[in-house]
């Protein structure tokens, strides 16, 4: 994501991870709905009726992960 509006966190006690949106910076490019391996997608975007501007994101400590490319 190019604004880091989406991040993987722990679902349940299952040792699985999901996305989760931050919708404050997310600027609805659909990066994160092409990149997506899942079978359904795990995350779709979908165009809004009314836009804002994006608030500037917060840092938080974030694992980083290998990706070799990013598909787009």
């Amino acid at each position: 994501c190019p604004t880091k509006a989406i991040n993987m966190v722990p679902y349940r006690d299952t040792g699985l991870f999901i996305p989760k949106l931050n919708k404050d910076i997310c600027i609805g490019c659909g990066g994160c709905e092409y990149v997506c391996p899942a079978t359904p997608k795990a995350i779709t975007v979908s165009a809004n009726d009314v836009h804002i501007t994006a608030t500037k994101p917060t840092v938080e400590k974030q694992e980083k992960v290998k990706v070799d490319e990013f598909g787009f």
